[in-house]
């Protein structure tokens, strides 16, 4: 687990200075593989247009996926990042992107450099040193096989002028015009703004593309430069993305998915929320034990809305405080 693992200081170091960090081993092997198992069916005539599941694998699922959505290890890693005992889940899918020569100005096959907070939030990022968010992707192939690994530019220095605010050189930011696809991106930039074309172009040459192996997991921040690359033709290359904000941030850190609960009646959503940890429902939404919001009888309410739910550890924070 990245909280216990001798090589942690080193991968957390890399995160708060450069931006990423690989990490292996951070989910069990027979999780991975079910969750593979599940995209890789779900999506085996039909792979992703684009980004995203298109609602079949957003949580809650009422599969495996939701195990990986929810798992401690993952929460527990992220509030080592944030420096923060208190995170909200904001973005929850899984997604299959396979081969093709769709190059067309918003493809997503070959993306151009980016970085992520311009789609999660009204602001730009906070102060590097303070950061607010933790993204992830979770391999659920191995891209030494089928390509697809996502690329870093990562940040060298406070001085590195890449990393130099405001973060506005780039599509859709700033008044540019919007292009997903790299070449149309890049092209754009030339023909309109040399200047900041100069500055894109140093993000290509410096770019890194990991190798990862199935069940690596890449946690990165939505103020890192980054970028999707193609997958094999022939190939299809499974992951899951997820994205949590210090809950302290979360007014502004908005969420990428519907509301957690937007599923209710039909089963999912009851279902894994009565199973799970009072640490695990604070991610989603439910106040943790000792909240001010709970009295006893909304504890005995919340109790009845959800049979064979343990509501002991609410009721013995309020006995308690």
């Amino acid at each position: 687990a990245v909280v216990s693992t001798q090589s942690t200081g080193a991968q957390v170091k890399q995160w708060k200075e450069s931006g990423y960090a690989v990490v292996p081993g951070l989910l069990e092997p027979s999780l991975v593989d079910a969750c593979a198992t599940h995209v890789n069916q779900l999506f085996q005539d039909n792979p992703s247009p684009d980004f995203g599941s298109d609602g079949k694998c957003e949580f809650p699922t009422g599969t495996k996926l939701d195990d990986v959505t929810l798992h401690e290890t993952l929460i527990d890693a992220v509030c080592q990042l944030l420096d923060t005992k208190h995170i909200v889940l904001t973005q929850s899918d899984a997604w299959c992107k396979a081969g093709k020569t769709d190059f067309t100005d918003n493809s997503n096959n070959d993306q151009r450099f980016h970085m992520d907070y311009g789609n999660n939030t009204w602001l730009h990022p906070a102060p590097w040193h303070r950061p607010e968010n933790v993204a992830a992707i979770v391999y659920l192939a191995d891209t030494g096989v089928t390509g697809g690994g996502t690329a870093v530019c990562k940040r060298e220095s406070d001085n590195d002028e890449l990393y130099q605010e405001p973060y506005i050189n780039m599509p859709g930011l700033g008044g540019f015009s919007f292009y997903n696809n790299r070449k149309s991106a890049e092209q754009y930039f030339q023909e309109k703004h040399p200047e900041v074309a100069a500055l894109r172009q140093k993000l290509y040459d410096r770019e890194v593309i990991p190798v990862y192996r199935r069940g690596d997991v890449l946690l990165y921040r939505y103020d890192v430069w980054h970028r999707g690359t193609p997958v094999k033709p022939g190939h299809r290359r499974s992951v899951i993305n997820l994205a949590w904000s210090a809950r302290a941030a979360a007014e502004w850190n908005l969420c990428w998915n519907p509301a957690w609960t937007k599923w209710n009646y039909y089963g999912k959503g009851e279902g894994v929320l009565t199973r799970i940890s009072p640490k695990q429902r604070a991610l989603i939404g439910v106040p943790e034990p000792g909240h001010e919001c709970w009295t006893e009888q909304r504890v005995r309410g919340f109790g009845a809305r959800y049979p064979g739910l343990d509501v002991q550890p609410y009721l013995d924070k309020i006995k308690t405080t």
